[in-house]
């Protein structure tokens, strides 16, 4: 009769043995996937941090450049005034 309950407990403690080994790998893949989750993010920031900042650039430069044109159409205006 005690191999009854004592088969009952270690078979119990098999399955809750089994299924932690099963939680592990589980956890596991979870970590890995989400390690992959956080590459992505760095790298979309990253991206997205050097897409603005080359648009910002390229919206400074074009501001620049449309005011070193201004400047010659009124240089170009006052001479053709003076004429």
């Amino acid at each position: 009769m005690s191999e009854g309950p004592d088969n009952l407990i270690l078979t119990l403690l098999r399955d809750i043995r089994g299924k932690l080994d099963r939680h592990d790998l589980r956890f596991d893949e979870m970590s890995s996937q989400l390690g992959e989750l956080n590459k992505k993010i760095d790298d979309w920031q990253e991206t997205t941090a050097t897409a603005v900042g080359l648009g910002s650039h390229a919206n400074l430069r074009n501001t620049a450049l449309e005011a070193r044109i201004d400047d010659r159409i009124r240089r170009v205006e006052e001479l053709e005034r003076a004429r």
